[in-house]
């Protein structure tokens, strides 16, 4: 869904598999303190789950 989204509104991102990409989950667990998927980190700010609203928001798009 966050990717679907992100496409739509033509915003870039990296994608990271926890699963499989140890580093990527550490940095995840330690450096953004989220246990679960999707954790979304826009500069500074750490959204954890899929919220369109907040996103659009901090994003600065328009629907």
């Amino acid at each position: 869904m966050v990717k679907e989204f992100l496409s739509h509104h033509n915003v870039d991102f990296e994608e990271y598999n926890v699963a499989e990409d140890t580093q990527a989950r550490d940095e995840m667990i330690n450096k953004y303190e989220s246990m679960s998927t999707p954790t979304i980190v826009i500069g500074e700010q750490v959204l954890t789950g899929f919220d369109p609203e907040q996103l659009t928001k901090i994003l600065n798009l328009s629907e």
